[in-house]
């Protein structure tokens, strides 16, 4: 492992480098991961791995057309090629006006959680025996048929520098562990998930996770069919948070909105929501997987409303699309997932999402709803460029008489964003992580449900 100082020096020299074939305006990323990963299938290991990736990002700028191009060893030669083959790609492109420039050297700021020594000193069978514990507690009832799961360790080190004089580095950790569980009784079989994501080791997350995945998937052995209508819809935080990670994460993307390629263009500093609807992007979120200690430009993070009192009030910005709209970087240019990576120019992305708690327990949503649906899990995502949505309902379940009731099959819910938005009407009092996005449980007042019954 390179020391953080060392790699530092390194993106200086590279930069240095690059400006002497040319490269005036470029960046450097010296990065460096290992990532261990087990995987267990229906109950056996199916495989364990472990994998270091060094590497180098060279960024350059020429008239505003960039060239991009890295390598995966830091000797001489090969660092040489990639910044010269950055350099004449630049060349090689149209310019472009809207690039104005790389940030400025700032302030650093000192975020918390982002390394956890105890992740980084995980073995590769330590984190088998963490796995295999959350198989045995995930199949503790004779009505398990199978289980699927897996968990993985990472640890990074990055150092980012430009030719403004910028120059960054710091060290990030994340551990990941998910499961689904499938149940069977006669004829009938369902399945649970849950998962749990941190920068931060908890050696009980694999329990957790293997219990709720078991709980869920017997849960759903009792089940009903459901009649097509519009119903109240209580979205699980783990719902609400895939939901919303497309839906403002990916819809208020500056570079969507610029191209036109985002139902939220347009609406800047107009009402999307309603009233109760506060959502904040938040990348000083101590032990969050999308924190950091500055962006992948080297812009300091901030803590931002995106939507606040249900008004859209900022655009997510890295450098260019800043330049483009006249505007700061909002800090929000992305390397890529917890553990940076060199093979890919960045981009933009949200940090962590925070939705604004309300003061409900979901004891009293679900029973203000009296009769609706309650939305556990979906993976389909929202058409982000016309604002449609429609989503299988994979896990959700009936609430009859004020409390949720058997699972129901084959149904689906139907709603446009901006439509769902202003239906928000409670939210929960008792936030969890889901897929980058801190959020509690949520009611929206009405959606169609497509049964089956």
């Amino acid at each position: 492992m390179i020391h953080l100082t060392e790699m530092s020096e390194l993106a200086e020299e590279v930069v240095e480098l690059v400006g002497r074939l040319g490269g005036k305006v470029c960046d450097v990323l010296v990065a460096d991961a290992r990532l261990a990963t087990a995987e267990v299938e229906k109950g056996s290991v199916k495989q364990a791995s472990y994998m270091a990736d060094p590497g180098i990002a060279i960024r350059v700028f020429e008239n505003g057309s960039s060239g991009f191009a890295y390598c995966t060893n830091q000797g001489a030669a090969e660092v040489n090629e990639a910044a010269e083959l950055a350099v004449s790609m630049a060349r090689a492109g149209t310019p472009d006006a809207d690039f104005k420039a790389l940030p400025s050297p700032s302030t650093p700021v000192v975020v918390d959680g982002l390394y956890d020594p105890k992740v980084a000193a995980l073995r590769p069978e330590e984190a088998v025996d963490l796995l295999l514990s959350l198989v045995d507690e995930a199949s503790a009832d004779e009505r398990m048929s199978s289980v699927n799961a897996g968990l993985t360790v990472s640890t990074g080190e990055v150092a980012l520098a430009n030719s403004n004089g910028l120059v960054a580095s710091q060290r990030m950790t994340s551990f990941d562990v998910f499961a689904e569980a499938v149940a069977r009784s006669g004829g009938v079989m369902f399945s649970g998930m849950d998962y749990a994501s941190s920068r931060k080791l908890d050696p009980d997350a694999p329990l957790k996770v293997g219990s709720s995945a078991r709980e869920h998937a017997l849960k759903g052995l009792t089940h009903k069919k459901m009649q097509t209508g519009d119903y109240p819809v209580i979205l699980d935080p783990l719902a609400a948070g895939y939901i919303l990670s497309a839906a403002v994460g990916s819809g208020a993307n500056a570079e969507s909105v610029q191209r036109r390629r985002s139902y939220l263009a347009g609406r800047l500093g107009s009402t999307v929501g309603s009233e109760v609807l506060s959502i904040y992007d938040d990348p000083t979120l101590e032990w969050a997987i999308g924190s950091t200690s500055f962006d992948g430009e080297g812009v300091a993070p901030m803590r931002k409303a995106v939507i606040e009192d249900g008004k859209l009030r900022t655009y997510l910005h890295d450098s260019y699309t800043a330049g483009k709209d006249s505007v700061e970087s909002t800090g929000n240019s992305s390397r890529g997932g917890a553990i940076w990576s060199y093979r890919h120019p960045p981009g933009i992305s949200s940090a962590n999402l925070v939705v604004r708690k309300g003061d409900v327990s979901l004891d009293e949503m679900v029973e203000d709803c009296g009769r609706g649906v309650y939305l556990r899990v979906t993976f389909d995502s929202p058409n982000l460029a016309t604002g449609e949505f429609s989503c299988l309902i994979m896990e959700g379940y009936a609430i009859e008489n004020g409390e949720v009731g058997p699972a129901i099959r084959q149904s689906t819910m139907g709603i446009g964003l901006l439509d769902m938005f202003s239906k928000i009407d409670l939210m929960g009092s008792c936030p969890r992580n889901a897929f980058g996005v801190e959020t509690p449980a949520m009611r929206i007042s009405s959606a169609r449900i497509g049964g089956s019954g």
